[in-house]
């Protein structure tokens, strides 16, 4: 059970390098995007966001895989693509509603599903970051009246 858990961990962190790799991307594209365009206009963040998006979808599906590449490479299931699905229904938490985990496979799912949780809240808090960071020069775009007239009533 002691080796079975430092594979888990060791799984994890590099589940988590993944996540980092896909931060520093997202970092650096979103500087390279900004030199391409000369003001933030609806457009910049419409490809910004698409983008992030992107990265992101990218990097949690590798996060899957390389789960599924740890329950495949133990032969824990029968072939590649049991091992994404049961890497995929871990990860995401949806846990087994057409099967049973079997009992060789039963610390690798919870610690699945608890590295899944936390890169689905880093993903989730780059994508707001990336809006709090981006969303308000669009509302002020959107905005009609000048910013320095102030309306009082």
């Amino acid at each position: 059970m002691m080796q079975d858990f430092l594979i888990g961990s060791a799984t994890s962190i590099l589940v988590m390098l993944a996540h980092l790799a896909g931060t520093i991307l997202i970092v650096f594209g979103i500087k390279s995007l900004r030199s391409k365009f000369r003001d933030m206009n609806i457009l910049y963040v419409s490809v910004i966001l698409v983008f992030v998006y992107g990265i992101l979808m990218i990097v949690l599906f590798a996060s899957t895989g390389i789960w599924a590449a740890l329950y495949y490479n133990l032969n824990l299931v029968e072939d590649w693509g049991n091992a994404f699905y049961s890497a995929l229904v871990n990860y995401t938490t949806l846990g087994f509603g057409d099967l049973v985990q079997a009992s060789r496979t039963r610390i690798y799912g919870p610690m699945a599903a608890a590295s899944g949780i936390l890169m689905f809240s880093w993903a989730a808090a780059i994508l707001v970051y990336v809006l709090q960071a981006h969303l308000p020069a669009m509302i002020q775009l959107t905005v009609h009246t000048p910013h320095n007239k102030r309306v009082d009533h």
